[in-house]
């Protein structure tokens, strides 16, 4: 496993982060309209949905819900990578 060092730096923070952070009101439903805005003009509407969820949820996953609240009013450079890696996993919705 190529990325087994970076597991077992992160096994400790696991466990004191909570499960997965809540978006401020709206914040979620807007996230989610952007991407699908973006991501339509390449893909079938029903795939970028599906790929706008997965990335929402795994978002929630991975930021804190200051984090959350800060990506809805802009996001750095750090944050804009953080995003990106996050939603790889949600790249084969796009596929179908």
């Amino acid at each position: 496993m190529r990325y087994r060092h970076l597991l077992i730096l992160a096994t400790p923070f696991a466990f004191a982060l909570p499960a997965s952070a809540d978006w401020p009101t709206g914040a979620r439903t807007g996230f989610v309209a952007e991407c699908m805005e973006n991501s339509q003009a390449s893909h079938q509407a029903e795939r970028a949905k599906a790929f706008c969820e997965c990335a929402a949820d795994e978002a929630s996953n991975e930021f804190s819900e200051a984090e959350l609240e800060q990506m809805s009013r802009g996001m750095n450079r750090e944050m804009e990578q953080r995003l990106i890696e996050t939603a790889r996993s949600c790249a084969p919705k796009l596929e179908g």
